[in-house]
């Protein structure tokens, strides 16, 4: 199992890659984890060397790609979509 600021940075990359289609900036990454640069840094190290991550140019976060996010293609699947039809039943039901 991840150290929590590991897990959180692989959700964070894999979501704005998933959502946006990039790669967050090291500001972004600093905004959302809480944490510093330097920090970070250390983290993403941790990754690469575990085979959760690859960054060959460390000075350029566009280089970076996600090799192995364990779980989350089962976690999508497994979680059922729910869509704005059960929402407005609710509501509209006596």
């Amino acid at each position: 199992m991840l150290p929590d600021l590991e897990r959180k940075l692989l959700r964070i990359i894999y979501n704005f890659w998933s959502q946006r289609r990039r790669i967050p900036s090291m500001k972004e990454l600093e905004r959302t984890t809480g944490r510093m640069e330097r920090d970070i840094l250390a983290a993403m190290g941790r990754l690469e060397r575990d085979g959760y991550l690859n960054w060959p140019d460390k000075s350029n976060l566009a280089t970076l790609r996600l090799l192995n996010v364990a779980g989350t293609e089962e976690q999508a699947k497994a979680r059922p979509r729910r869509g704005l039809r059960s929402d407005i039943d609710y509501w509209t039901n006596d």
